[in-house]
């Protein structure tokens, strides 16, 4: 299962979306969509760790992600609490109740 997750490169300072594949268990490298900077990530168990690999044989890449420009939006014209307005507006219309999440 591919889920969506938002990065910000350490690089550039611009944040970007990404697809994990959270069913296979080991190591990923995201590109930066602008500055092409890496950057690691360990997936274990369906969860993204802290853990981040340094670059050397011992340990395989399971994939190497390329996100498109258009996946990227720089952080001074993101709006403002935007996200969490509409994942409200999604909780009323579905009628969730806060522990059914």
């Amino acid at each position: 299962m591919r889920a969506s997750f938002e990065f910000q490169c350490t690089e550039c300072q611009n944040i970007f979306d990404v697809r994990l594949n959270l069913d296979l268990d080991g190591n990923y490298r995201i590109y930066c969509p602008i500055c092409q900077h890496p950057h690691y990530r360990k997936i274990v168990g369906g969860k993204i760790t802290d853990v981040r690999f340094p670059e050397n044989e011992e340990n395989i890449l399971i994939e190497d992600i390329r996100p498109m420009k258009s996946s990227c939006r720089d952080k001074k014209t993101e709006s403002p609490g935007m996200d969490n307005l509409l994942y409200d507006r999604w909780r009323q219309r579905l009628d969730v109740t806060e522990g059914a999440l």
